[in-house]
């Protein structure tokens, strides 16, 4: 293909791309996929089932079951996600289907990360670690189930 053929409409095929460009559309459906999920969940645990009383999320039981499993299936299905939509050539190597499929949950694990700054404490860093590295566990193998 020319380069006068592209305004024609006609596209390059994705092993002629660049293989930064393999990875931006897996990169934004895995991000978009996760901040649409994580939103709501926040609208579901704060506004729906706990509403104004903050008091019912004091149970650890109950922290971990409205908040860190929720997030991680967020977690997962952005990863899934990202994994699903990556396609080419570059799918049928692991460390590029790797760095396609982890890159936008562990970039937005940084964000919260240094967005919490001096709020970090070991415990919230290590429980949001597992949180990210179980989402990242079961929505990769929820990609290899369906792709055999």
């Amino acid at each position: 293909m020319s380069r006068y053929d592209a305004h024609r409409g006609y596209a390059a095929p994705a092993h002629d791309r660049p293989r930064l460009m393999n990875l931006m559309l897996p990169w934004a459906a895995g991000i978009v996929v996760t901040l649409v999920t994580q939103l709501v969940l926040a609208v579901l645990v704060w506004d729906v089932i706990t509403g104004d009383d903050v008091s019912t999320m004091a149970s650890p039981v109950r922290t971990v079951l409205l908040l860190h499993l929720p997030s991680a299936a967020c977690v997962a299905l952005g990863v899934w996600a990202a994994a699903a939509v990556h396609q080419g050539a570059s799918r049928e190597s692991q460390v590029r289907h790797f760095i396609a499929a982890f890159t936008p949950a562990v970039v937005i694990q940084l964000v919260i990360f240094f967005s919490q700054g001096s709020d970090l404490t070991v415990i919230t860093f290590l429980v949001q670690l597992v949180v990210l590295v179980v989402g990242c566990a079961v929505g990769f193998l929820v990609d290899r189930l369906r792709n055999g």
